[in-house]
């Protein structure tokens, strides 16, 4: 058996963006291997900002034998009445170099034909890989490509070399202008030459030799170990998230942990203004103690060793450089009046074709009185709506100007520190929030408010405006907009149809009102998207559970999470295979019958007598149940009519006769399929062991 070691070498690729080429190119080959129908055994990828590597496993050098049938003419051409055969089978067999014994009647669905099966030779996977990994790679989409010789190839970084050894054999390829060797560079500072490559063990020692740290868990471990040591000597508590910890691990491939610090005195600024500057502006990560302030330390991750500390001093030079800079913004920006730049916002551009911040902030002000009404807060609509009006106008402070990653919050700090009201200072603060689906919480109503409004604006005017967004193309952000405006609704609990919000952001864009009803239906099927998207990749929720929820036409978004995590309670609990099977049973009779009129005057049997009393007694406690959104006693209460459903198809034959009859029955199992689809289409529930989450 044989192995297939492949690296793309590339120029410096954004560190974030790094896991998600890596998983790409492992599903195109991954891909490729079924479609040319190559066996393998394992499969890595493994990845960093400026190389791609995939070595498999376990490889045949030729595909699998299978048998071929090869189609002659059709039976009433290649035989004549006699049965006897024509020239034209003859000169099929010939062609074929086989004789008249070895033809076969064949069944097609255009009839009959006569024909030969054989026994076809397997592919050379050479040849198969030398043709395949151009196309695999042609098949990688980035959100920004760049050109960069005659090929033309679009690529998002120049490529600088393409290894590819077959059976510990190069193999020819070429892509983007580039042709494959067995040459692979070392480390960028630390390694000045390229080495060769004869086997997967050749490759795994020159690298290491060359200080390169090909697994990213490797990498990963290194980087907390070696916080762990600083913070063990610092007697503190580094701040890593998961966002700057990927970024270290993609963006580094010899990673070495250093810290620095700076003069105290800077510990007066803000907290905010030092985290976010350090953790957005020079990727370095701020320091705590254990009481959770800061101190006046940093840590960063370099790609080489800080020998004689010269990384450290170099960072600390540049961060105390910078702090003495929001020393002077932070005393100079609180002596302007913060409202007054409100006006100024007329002379900046929020997006070319939406208009100035002045218009999109005066936009934010009636989306925020609409959210106030929906959301049930009149007494915060007076205090958001200031909040609305003045939450772009820190873009004209100098610190934001200096430091553009700490817009919102600047306006939040300096309206503290005005002494204005808690409820505006904190919307504003907050606004911006949350960047992602693992930020923490948003906890303050009044910037979830805010921040939805925003979204919302910024989604209405970028479909508006036509701008149109792939699974690898998103350059204005509109669908990180909309896992904000998800996370949001379920995070603050908010019972908000966001049907009347998108009709009045898309209002503000549409030319008519053909194109308005476009663009709220893109936006509302984005949510929807979006939505599915954070049930099943972000809380793991199966497909068939999302699937459950998601049928019913409706923006609340709140609602189908509350579903669906019904739903795996359920499941987990071992209740939802009766449930599944009482709404199939219920779908086949309703889903292929008209709309019925229920009457009580023409129930006729003891059993249906029964099931319609039940109904009648227990349908008001289920629909306040379900108003409440208490979807899971709601459940468990409809289960209980199931031994009387159960004993009702026993004893009653639904499809009477008698079409009064007939209709009157499907009537009653027509406001049953409804009870049950008021929660989920448990219809749809194709997996009913325990385990609600993937």
């Amino acid at each position: 058996m044989a192995d297939l070691l492949f690296e793309l070498g590339v120029e410096e690729i954004p560190a974030l963006a790094v896991s998600g080429i890596r998983d790409q190119l492992r599903d195109l080959f991954l891909a490729r291997l079924a479609q040319d129908q190559i066996a393998y055994g394992d499969i890595e990828c493994v990845a960093n900002n400026r190389r791609l590597m995939v070595h498999i496993a376990k490889i045949p050098e030729k595909t699998a034998s299978k048998e071929e049938t090869v189609l002659g003419p059709a039976k009433r051409i290649a035989l004549d009445d006699r049965g006897l055969p024509t020239i034209a089978l003859k000169k099929f067999c010939e062609f074929q170099k086989v004789k008249l014994t070895d033809v076969v009647e064949i069944d097609t669905p255009k009839g009959k034909y006569l024909g030969i099966t054989r026994a076809g030779g397997g592919s050379d996977v050479a040849a198969l890989f030398t043709a395949g990994i151009p196309a695999i790679l042609a098949g990688l989409t980035f959100p920004k490509t760049m050109v960069w010789n005659e090929s033309r190839q679009p690529f998002i970084r120049p490529i600088k070399n393409i290894l590819v050894l077959f059976n510990n054999k190069p193999l020819d390829c070429e892509f983007a202008g580039v042709k494959s060797s067995n040459k692979v560079f070392g480390h960028l500072l630390l390694s000045d030459s390229y080495f060769e490559v004869n086997s997967f063990k050749d490759y795994i020692q020159g690298l290491n030799k060359n200080f390169i740290i090909l697994k990213e868990e490797e990498r990963r471990s290194k980087i907390l170990a070696e916080i762990l040591d600083i913070e063990e000597e610092l007697e503190c508590k580094v701040k890593l998230d998961d966002e700057m910890l990927n970024y270290y691990l993609y963006s580094n491939e010899y990673p070495v942990v250093f810290s620095g610090s700076f003069d105290s005195k800077y510990l007066n600024l803000p907290a905010e203004i030092i985290t976010t500057f350090m953790t957005h502006e020079k990727k370095l990560l701020p320091v705590a103690d254990h009481s959770g302030k800061l101190t006046n330390h940093f840590v960063g991750v370099a790609n080489i060793p800080d020998e004689n500390k010269k990384v450290s001093r170099g960072n600390e030079k540049v961060i105390q450089a910078a702090f003495e800079d929001a020393q002077f913004f932070w005393e100079i920006d609180r002596k302007e009046d913060y409202f007054a730049l409100k006006q100024l916002l007329k002379n900046v551009t929020f997006q070319k074709e939406l208009g100035t911040y002045f218009e999109k902030v005066e936009r934010l002000a009636a989306l925020v009185d609409l959210l106030v009404n929906e959301t049930q807060n009149g007494a915060l609509r007076s205090k958001l709506q200031k909040a609305a009006f003045n939450c772009k106008n820190d873009l004209l402070t100098k610190m934001v100007r200096e430091f553009p990653s700490l817009q919102g919050i600047m306006g939040g700090l300096y309206l503290q520190a005005a002494g204005e009201d808690e409820t505006v200072w904190k919307a504003i603060y907050g606004h911006y929030k949350p960047r992602g689906l693992t930020d923490e919480k948003l906890a303050d109503l009044g910037a979830g408010i805010l921040s939805i409004a925003d979204r919302m604006d910024n989604i209405s005017g970028f479909v508006g405006k036509g701008i149109k967004i792939s699974s690898s193309k998103d350059p204005y952000g509109i669908r990180r907009d909309a896992n904000a405006v998800i996370k949001i609704i379920i995070d603050l609990e908010l019972d908000l149809d966001l049907a009347p919000l998108i009709r009045l952001a898309v209002l503000n864009f549409a030319k008519n009102d053909a194109e308005l009803e476009q663009n709220f239906k893109t936006i509302r099927e984005l949510l929807a998207a979006r939505l599915e998207n954070y049930l099943k990749d972000y809380l793991k929720y199966r497909y068939d559970v999302v699937n459950a929820v998601m049928g019913q036409n409706t923006m609340v978004i709140r609602d189908k999470f509350l579903k669906a995590r019904a739903i795996v309670k359920l499941i987990d609990s071992g209740m939802i295979e009766p449930l599944a099977a009482l709404h199939r049973r219920l779908k086949n009779i309703c889903s292929n019958s008209e709309r019925c009129k229920f009457s009580e005057g023409l129930l006729k049997e003891k059993e249906e007598k029964i099931l319609s009393d039940v109904f009648k007694e227990s349908k008001s406690r289920i629909d306040d149940l379900i108003m409440n959104k208490n979807y899971l006693q709601a459940s468990s209460e409809i289960l209980e009519m199931k031994p009387i459903i159960d004993r009702f198809f026993e004893k009653i034959l639904v499809m009477d006769k008698n079409m009064p009859l007939r209709r009157n029955r499907i009537a009653l199992l027509q406001h049953i399929d409804e009870l049950l689809t008021a929660v989920a289409d448990f219809s749809l529930l194709v997996e009913i062991k325990p385990g609600g989450k993937t």
